[in-house]
């Protein structure tokens, strides 16, 4: 018979369970934000060929090296599988997996049951910590393949301390399926804490070595610039690619945690696993570190930027934050009150984040919950009053607009836009077909905003766009059926025809 709190610590499944509401809630979740909108926007462009006839190349271009929009489309077309409803479980699951698979890798390195959930819980109060200056967060308040593929990855890891190869392997495959540069970051962290485990020190500096050679040549094969310009300005557009193009206070987000795994690693208190893993991770965070001062640069090889080598990093923060969390509960036996406190005054410090990050949105948008957000309402109005042929056009930099929350305008609105400039420039530097459509639009809608109406005509008339959205303080005469506080919904095709009747 198990006393109250040795429940817990013999049933994970239960506790993993009971903590995956906490996180959701703490969290926040926006489904059609940000990155969960690239997604979304595939999948019901799979499940419903008619939208996007326009833009299509920014809705599949994820898809193409991808399963998890393949797998949830048939869902949404043939299963009637309420697409909001989806979206929510699947994003619970993913947390709970993340937990589990905390879990799972702190019951390799840590022998005592409290250094365990310690572990687990600083993995759910850091949920959405952003990693450095990568544009990676360790999970995300929205899904995405990598919703999947890290909670796998963690899997992966677990498995190689049992040196179970043919299960690593399985969870590897998997998250390739879904993620597949997430998956190949993975795949070298688990070599790296093979060797890290058994103590091959040589081969691992072999491996180090290696890489680096690789990376080496890639630069020198590569360097030329790209025939295609308008892939080499999407490439360039990414800031977060070049570390030159860090702010400086991004920059301790890769050094401190170097510095305090390898301490972590050196030191002969603690048990092996532990320091194999912050080992491995040190070895693999500074082997990347390296290479992005040596090899990518905005006049080098926009192949190795395109790989984005910072990306293991990911691998890099969740460890720290595993070992962080064990090593606290270890230290702090017989102090679990501070150790309470401290993960308690995390938890509102990360509500407040994401408060601040979409402030002007709802912090869970359960489905069927009336939006809160202005500009989401305008997308929501177009959804149900826009022809599904209707194009539209918005300032190419308006997900970055006050009160915006980078809600993303094809998966809310259902319908086509020209290009913007920060989102679609993303998926343009990663799959080259987009890059031309990506820079005519983003070069159309610059500073649309601001511009006269006779000057957005100009613009947008070339690309059959028959509709605008632009900020309630916006000047315009064109004919605006949906205002509220903060946006403005207006119609282009009459003002394109009279325009076009001037003309003649």
């Amino acid at each position: 018979m198990y006393k109250p709190s040795e429940f817990f610590t013999h049933h994970p499944l239960v506790t993993t369970a009971l903590l995956t509401p906490v996180v959701l809630l703490v969290h926040g979740y926006h489904p059609l934000a940000d990155d969960g909108a690239v997604y979304v926007a595939g999948i019901k462009k799979l499940a419903n060929p008619g939208l996007y006839q326009t833009d299509a190349v920014f809705a599949l271009s994820p898809t193409h090296l991808s399963l998890f929009a393949h797998l949830l489309a048939p869902l949404l077309r043939w299963g009637h599988v309420p697409l909001p409803a989806l979206l929510l479980i699947c994003h619970v699951a993913s947390i709970f997996l993340f937990l589990l698979g905390s879990w799972k890798v702190a019951q390799q390195i840590f022998p005592d049951p409290s250094a365990r959930w310690g572990a687990v819980l600083l993995a759910a109060c850091c949920f959405t910590l952003p990693v450095a200056g990568t544009s990676l967060s360790i999970m995300d308040p929205y899904l995405t393949a990598r919703s999947f593929s890290t909670p796998f990855m963690l899997f992966a890891l677990a498995a190689v301390f049992d040196e179970q190869w043919v299960t690593c392997a399985l969870w590897l495959a998997l998250s390739a399926a879904l993620h597949p540069l997430m998956a190949c970051y993975a795949a070298v962290a688990v070599f790296t804490l093979l060797l890290s485990k058994r103590r091959m020190w040589n081969s691992l500096g072999l491996l180090a070595v290696l890489a680096w050679l690789l990376c080496a040549v890639i630069f020198v094969v590569t360097r030329q610039p790209d025939p295609n310009l308008a892939y080499h300005r999407a490439a360039l557009s990414r800031s977060y690619f070049f570390l030159s193009s860090w702010r400086w206070f991004e920059y301790p987000g890769l050094l401190m945690p170097l510095l305090l795994l390898g301490f972590a690693g050196t030191r002969n208190r603690g048990p092996w696993p532990a320091r194999a893993l912050a080992i491995a991770a040190t070895v693999l965070g500074s082997s990347a570190l390296v290479t992005s001062v040596c090899f990518v640069h905005r006049s080098g090889s926009l192949l190795l930027a395109r790989l984005q080598v910072l990306r293991a990093f990911h691998f890099v923060y969740i460890a720290g934050v595993l070992l962080a969390g064990g090593m606290l509960a270890r230290l702090a036996q017989r102090h679990k009150r501070v150790l309470a406190a401290l993960y308690l005054a995390l938890l509102p410090i990360m509500f407040a984040a994401q408060r601040l990050t979409y402030q002007a949105s709802n912090h869970v948008e359960w489905p069927r919950l009336t939006a809160r957000n202005p500009w989401q309402q305008a997308f929501l109005w177009i959804r149900a009053n826009a022809p599904q042929d209707a194009i539209f056009a918005l300032d190419n930099d308006y997900i970055e607009w006050p009160g915006e929350d980078a809600q993303g305008f094809r998966a809310t609105a259902e319908r086509s836009s020209v290009a913007d400039y920060f989102k679609d420039g993303g998926i343009a530097s990663n799959f080259p077909q987009a890059a031309i459509p990506w820079w005519q639009g983003s070069q159309a809608t610059a500073q649309l905003n601001s511009a006269t109406d006779e000057q957005r005509l100009a613009r947008l008339r070339p690309l059959g766009v028959t509709w605008i959205v632009l900020p309630a303080q916006a000047n315009t005469g064109f004919p605006c059926p949906f205002n509220n506080a903060s946006v403005r919904v207006c119609q282009l095709r009459e003002a394109l025809l009279h325009h076009g009747e001037g003309a003649k």
